[in-house]
């Protein structure tokens, strides 16, 4: 039947099964949910220092600091944790390969029009094949869709990145067919992002190979917010106690990935 009852989806969609419900699930803004989460550490004395870190400041084997705009910065312990652009660290340490891959994606201003049902489509998109669109209704009256993957070459700066050219088109079309409430809304973002993701599919949380006081935290692919308070802890342990208590980390070692040639970076400007 037509959306199980889903009257702001079209004829041509079809659900077929009920994920969860409304008192098993729940939806994570990945916007709020990074602020709130800063200032929960700044009300704690943490302080937000924004720059290019160009380098590790090191007294022999030992880590001493990070260089940002050319000052040192102390520190005992050191996290690598910036998405796919982690591999650019790869210039001052050992570090496996981490990707950027790319995803596209529309925010429509819906107010009450769609209700709060997340939805997880098969799309076939024409001779371009299957697409796996995801459509997420926010209770700030916006609702969120993501689809369109590619292999888009990572940008040094991220606020270089931008869609592919077709690629919002496209996502309009298929948020067109997909529900009339959509056709009609107001786009208030069209947007594109890197998700970072590493040659087996698992995240890099741990010390960072032979080195000592340096940790890697990345690769978690779209899976990031979500997996974010776990791993925070964790490494947190891991810091603070020498090993993680909450969750085993042994599969997601950093070492068990071979290290990526420095010479093999080509940034992309």
């Amino acid at each position: 039947g037509v959306g199980g009852g889903l009257d702001w989806l079209s004829d041509v969609v079809s659900v077929g099964r009920r994920l969860g419900r409304p008192e098993t699930t729940a939806q994570v803004h990945p916007g709020q949910f990074a602020a709130a989460m800063m200032a929960a550490a700044q009300a704690q004395g943490a302080q937000l220092r924004l720059g290019t870190v160009t380098g590790l400041a090191r007294d022999g084997a030992n880590i001493t600091g990070v260089l940002v705009d050319g000052e040192s910065i102390a520190a005992d312990a050191v996290v690598i944790a910036m998405g796919p652009w982690s591999v650019l660290a790869a210039q001052w340490l050992p570090l496996p390969p981490v990707y950027g891959l790319k995803g596209h994606s529309l925010i429509f201003e819906t107010g009450t029009s769609v209700p709060p049902e997340a939805l997880f489509l098969e799309y076939l998109e024409g001779n371009r094949g299957p697409q796996s669109p995801e459509v997420f209704p926010r209770a700030d009256g916006t609702t969120y869709v993501c689809a369109i993957s590619s292999e888009s070459p990572l940008p040094l700066d991220p606020a270089d990145v931008k869609p592919d050219p077709g690629a919002i088109e496209r996502l309009q079309d298929i948020c067109r067919r997909v529900s009339p409430i959509l056709a009609e809304a107001k786009v208030i973002a069209r947007q594109a992002c890197f998700r970072p993701v590493t040659q087996d599919g698992l995240p890099l949380i741990g010390p960072a190979p032979g080195q000592t006081g340096i940790y890697l935290v990345t690769g978690h692919g779209v899976w990031g917010i979500l997996n974010a308070p776990a791993t925070g802890e964790a490494v947190a342990e891991l810091i603070a106690d020498g090993a993680a208590s909450t969750l085993d980390l042994s599969p997601f070692d950093p070492g068990r990935l071979a290290s990526l040639d420095p010479l093999r970076l080509r940034p992309h400007a």
